[in-house]
């Protein structure tokens, strides 16, 4: 428990008090078990996922300690990746990082500093681009007769055309084609709600083939904004090497080596992929239940390397081609992200005068209904011009 002038607060695991005689009734435990300080799921996924056991090369380790030494969280980001996705980095002292959260000190480990970025949606765009083509209920109900979700599927048919094709990688199919998805808005890196999706290589193809494009343009879009995330912070100051995974994207493949190759690092999933926020708050009960008398906790990554379990690893493509063509479709993606950004500020810039150049003068009386009030005939509706306020 940590004492500032304005009060006391206890960081991650820290016993709080013990389970109470109703609430013990009320989950079906017994009275008296440990009750730890909690956290959001997200970074509980933290706890569960940067701990897991794999073998990392040098070069994504600190050489200073040991290779299960606490130290070496500092160079693990965590990817707990959903229907969004945020990104839990920590860091020995505060970085300041602009779009991401944070950074906040003392939330898991005394006198360290936790930040936060984000993918505003990950899962729920791929959700939202395969629903809206026109190939949907196909693809569906061919995934069905194979019982397979359609995710895989559409992952297996892409194999399909990379033979078909004689393309040296999937990713190959995907060169002339370039999706930035910020159909959500932007969370991280760019912090923006106003922005929005863009497509160049639109045709008029309805196919199945035409569907699993999108898909891999899709999962190519979230595997580069994650590499704009991570650059992001490493350049403001953190040292992030890994990419430690958990939830369901876990489970694609495709979008794993993608997630590799694009942010050019190894990608790290836990043995417990749907279950790493669970695993983490486990281990915060554990961290409260060893309390001693005096209310003092083992270190929460003593308990973090003890439980995690040894996961996978996926490396980075080792094909030069691969790499270079990833390297300009990174270059197209930033393209997009600033371009339309810049698009809207001079479009907004004209829109501005135009606003003013309409404005009625004064003396001009409005009806009632215009001013927003309420009538009996009005509706209390104003109308704006795009971009006044």
């Amino acid at each position: 428990m940590l004492t500032y002038k304005n009060g006391k607060y206890r960081s991650a695991g820290e016993k709080c008090g013990v389970l109470s005689e109703k609430a013990a009734y009320e989950l079906g435990l017994p009275a008296g078990i440990a009750v730890g300080s909690g956290v959001i799921d997200a970074y509980a996924g933290w706890v569960g996922t940067v701990g897991a056991k794999v073998k990392l090369e040098g070069s994504t380790l600190s050489s200073e300690y040991a290779s299960n030494d606490w130290h070496q969280a500092f160079t693990r980001l965590a990817a707990v990746a959903g229907t969004s996705t945020c990104h839990i980095a920590m860091s020995p002292k505060p970085v300041f990082v602009k779009g991401v959260w944070g950074p906040y000190r003392d939330v898991l480990i005394p006198d360290y500093w936790m930040a936060e970025g984000g993918q505003s949606a990950t899962g729920e765009l791929l959700k939202h681009v395969l629903e809206t083509h026109p190939a949907f209920q196909q693809v569906l109900s061919i995934a069905e007769s194979y019982n397979m979700n359609i995710y895989d599927y559409l992952n297996e048919h892409l194999k399909d055309m990379q033979t078909k094709q004689n393309a040296p990688t999937i990713s190959y199919l995907g060169r002339h084609f370039f999706f930035y998805g910020d159909l959500f808005g932007n969370r991280s890196p760019v912090a923006d709600p106003r922005m929005t999706g863009a497509v160049i290589g639109l045709s008029s193809d309805k196919s199945l083939d035409g569907l699993a494009l999108y898909y891999y343009a899709t999962m190519e879009f979230i595997a580069l904004q994650t590499h704009q995330i991570i650059v992001t912070m490493n350049k403001s100051g953190h040292q992030i090497k890994s990419l430690f995974m958990s939830g369901s994207q876990c489970q694609n493949v495709v979008l794993m080596s993608l997630m590799a190759s694009a942010c050019d690092m190894p990608v790290l999933i836990p043995q417990y992929v749907h279950a790493a926020v669970v695993h983490g708050a486990a281990m915060l009960g554990a961290k409260a239940a060893s309390a001693d008398r005096d209310g003092k906790t083992e270190p929460l990554w003593d308990i973090m390397d003890r439980m995690s379990k040894p996961g996978r690893a996926i490396t980075p493509t080792k094909d030069p081609h691969e790499k270079e063509l990833l390297g300009v479709k990174y270059k197209v993606f930033l393209e997009q992200c600033e371009s339309q950004q810049e698009y809207r500020k001079d479009v907004d810039h004209v829109v501005g005068k135009w606003g003013k150049a309409n404005e009625e003068p004064e003396s001009i009386v409005k009806p009632k209904a215009e001013q927003g009030e309420k009538g009996k005939e009005g509706g209390g509706l104003n109308t704006m011009l795009p971009g006044s306020i």
